[in-house]
């Protein structure tokens, strides 16, 4: 089952707006390894001590050493894998399209548990101590014990939840596609408040200095009060916006539709600058020193300089790139629908 939304394609060109920071100091990037998978990987991988968890549409959840790229285990569900694993202690935590949420044994990849729900699960769970919290397609927003898969509490919201959820305070952040942000207490489960924008929610909030922004399919990313849902500004692209945005520094990143990336200042909303590339961003940025990597659905992962949004590298793979990189100390990792997983070294010089 293979599931897509093109919106917009447009010709590569940088777009300078003004500058927020000194330009990039010179990095060296290098290509280590590939890993093949059985079918498109769609998923962000998660990396925990020297072994990376990664789903693909051939069902199955792969544990991958990040020294060799060779396979230390695979677990195979009964449809794609799209959810980003969370890591904790010695369980790894994911969703597949069977409707199931898995909790499994890192070592061997035994099953602990799982939970059945009534939709896909293709949102990555978000862990907090002894609670592990996912969305499904089924329209509700789970509460799972982490040890055993007991359900504490569910919210059932208007449509399905595709994405992940943020965490702040006591409130549980998670976007709709009935076009909401809902702010649900972790304890209860109770909603604290709830906004509405004019588009489907299918991408993960991203909280800094108490303030919540999301995109929207509606084309506008949004900067929330996130204790109270209060609206301080928003910010209008081209095309929707299905990538999670990253906050650092004072500026919020973010992908969209229109194949850009957009630099803004977190404070106002003010456009700092935006790099474009061939075709659409669907992917969460990531940053890493001076850089922001991101991906696109043109193949190409790309770096590019925090400071000025000029492009300083780029890496062609086989096919589009849907999720977001990964950075954990001095290696990046990105998966594509080419069917592979990447890792390259990085240092700073």
């Amino acid at each position: 089952m293979k599931r897509w939304i093109f919106v917009c394609m447009l010709a590569v060109v940088v777009i300078g707006c003004e500058t927020a920071s000194p330009t990039t100091d010179e990095v060296s990037i290098h290509f280590v390894w590939d890993y093949a998978a059985g079918d498109y990987v769609r998923g962000a991988p998660t990396v925990s001590g020297e072994v990376a968890y990664l789903g693909a549409d051939d069902n199955v959840l792969h544990a991958i050493d990040t020294r060799t790229g060779e396979a230390l285990w695979v677990y195979e569900t009964a449809d794609n894998i799209t959810s980003s694993p969370a890591v904790q202690g010695d369980l790894i935590y994911f969703g597949s399209w069977d409707g199931v949420v898995y909790a499994l044994e890192a070592a061997e990849g035994e099953p602990r548990w799982r939970y059945e729900t009534g939709g896909w699960v293709t949102a990555g769970p978000v862990i907090d101590g002894n609670v592990v919290y996912v969305g499904s397609h089924d329209g509700f927003f789970y509460a799972l014990t982490a040890e055993d898969g007991d359900l504490l509490w569910r919210y059932e919201t208007g449509e399905g939840i595709e994405a992940g959820a943020a965490l702040f305070d006591d409130l549980a952040l998670v976007g709709s596609r009935d076009n909401n942000l809902y702010a649900l207490d972790v304890t209860s489960g109770e909603m604290r408040w709830r906004h509405r924008t004019e588009g489907d929610i299918v991408s993960t909030p991203a909280v800094a200095a108490g303030t919540v922004y999301v995109g929207s399919v509606d084309r506008k990313l949004y900067a929330l009060d996130a204790a109270t849902g209060h609206l301080k500004w928003t910010f209008q692209a081209e095309c929707a916006i299905e990538s999670s945005p990253v906050v650092s520094d004072g500026v919020v990143y973010f992908g969209a539709n229109d194949g850009r990336l957009y630099a803004l200042r977190a404070a106002d909303g003010h456009l700092i600058w935006r790099f474009q590339a061939k075709e659409i961003i669907r992917s969460s940025p990531v940053v890493w020193e001076n850089l922001i990597f991101v991906a696109s659905d043109d193949a190409y992962l790309y770096g590019v300089d925090r400071g000025t949004g000029a492009l300083e590298w780029s890496y062609h793979t086989g096919d589009a790139i849907a999720a977001g990189p990964t950075v954990v100390d001095d290696r990046l990792f990105v998966g594509s629908t080419d069917r592979r997983l990447y890792a390259f070294s990085l240092a700073a010089e």
